[in-house]
């Protein structure tokens, strides 16, 4: 995990002081990604929620409007409001912006040199859902790694990503999933032309905020390795509402 200028704590042991580097107008700063952490739960007021919920079994082929889901993938929400798509050469994500809420416990890292957590309980939080396509005329075999897209603020001043709250019922409550596939689903998840799968995160919410969103896409080869030459990148700038 890429971070400096931050501690990570596990529970209540301090597991580590990571390395800093000091924020400046010529000196890079990095930070915290997001981590999981065993799920748990809290009660928070939603300023907006979903119909649809993220069931762990799902339905084969479950679609919600224009999107057919794989037959190994949750079902799929469209819910939110539409904030822009990634393009990619074989693959779209669109993105939606579902819900708020408040982060249920603080995140596993601090910044070092103001010892304040960078999500801490009761903070604000946003939940972002990806809907993820394949474009292409051709099956695209997906690891575990499926196509994760991330968003950071465009003035994030860590390298890494932002922590998010972790608890997997705050996502069933918003009726997302962070995982996007179904227990017990073995690798390849075989993406035919056409079917989407989709896959949600939280971080900090500030409305009105932009954020950079990147998505990777890289093949499960028949070796069951990763197919980095047939790799993909794509991004674009979203503003949040």
């Amino acid at each position: 995990m890429r971070i400096n200028n931050v501690v990570k704590f596990t529970g209540v042991a301090l597991a580590g002081l990571l390395a800093l580097t000091a924020c400046g107008s010529n000196e890079s700063t990095t930070a915290a990604g997001s981590e999981s952490s065993p799920s748990s739960s809290a009660s928070a007021s939603s300023s907006a929620s979903p119909s649809a919920s993220a069931s762990e079994s799902g339905d084969a082929g479950t679609s919600s409007g224009a999107y057919k889901a794989a037959s190994w993938a949750l079902p799929i929400t469209d819910a939110g409001q539409k904030l822009g798509s990634i393009k990619g050469e074989s693959f779209n994500v669109d993105i939606f912006q579902v819900a708020t809420d408040v982060a249920s416990k603080d995140s596993m890292f601090v910044d070092k040199e103001t010892k304040e957590n960078l999500l801490k309980k009761g903070d604000p939080v946003v939940y972002l859902n990806y809907v993820v396509t394949n474009t292409s005329s051709a099956e695209i075999p997906l690891s575990h790694s499926l196509v994760s897209p991330s968003a950071k603020y465009t003035d994030w001043k860590y390298l890494g990503g932002m922590p998010s709250d972790s608890s997997s019922d705050q996502f069933e409550k918003h009726g997302l999933t962070s995982r996007g596939t179904k227990l017990k689903e073995e690798a390849p998840f075989k993406l035919g032309p056409g079917e989407s799968f989709n896959i949600a995160e939280n971080f900090a919410y500030t409305a009105g905020k932009e954020a950079e969103v990147k998505a990777t896409l890289t093949p499960q080869g028949a070796d069951g390795k990763l197919d980095h030459d047939k790799k993909e990148q794509a991004e674009t700038t979203i503003t949040l509402k």
